[in-house]
């Protein structure tokens, strides 16, 4: 009996993370946008720059290039992580249903 009742504090536990986990996600990737914005205002400033031949153009599109590839990156990497938890948390469930039945 005390072990079916934990059985079902687990399930609860892993369906409240499991929860958590999908709403991070989607609110994770509805920033997207700003890694856009970013991407967009950096090209931008980097077109300028060529337009009115400042001195340091290619260095400052360069910065700005590798700005832009670091956010993409990390958001990227981020946004995996929090799939491979979610991955991790559904199949730890599917084991505990298949040890209860």
């Amino acid at each position: 009996m005390n072990s079916t009742l934990n059985n079902s504090e687990d399930i609860k536990r892993e369906e409240g993370q499991k929860q958590l986990l999908e709403k991070s996600l989607q609110a994770h990737r509805n920033k997207k946008w700003i890694i856009n914005f970013t991407c967009t205002i950096s090209f931008l400033l980097a077109v300028l720059c060529f337009c009115f031949q400042v001195s340091d153009a290619i260095i400052i599109a360069i910065i700005l290039l590798f700005i832009c590839v670091t956010f993409q990156t990390a958001h990227k990497m981020l946004d995996r992580k929090i799939e491979l938890r979610l991955k991790r948390i559904k199949q730890d469930h599917r084991k505990i249903i298949f040890k209860i039945k």
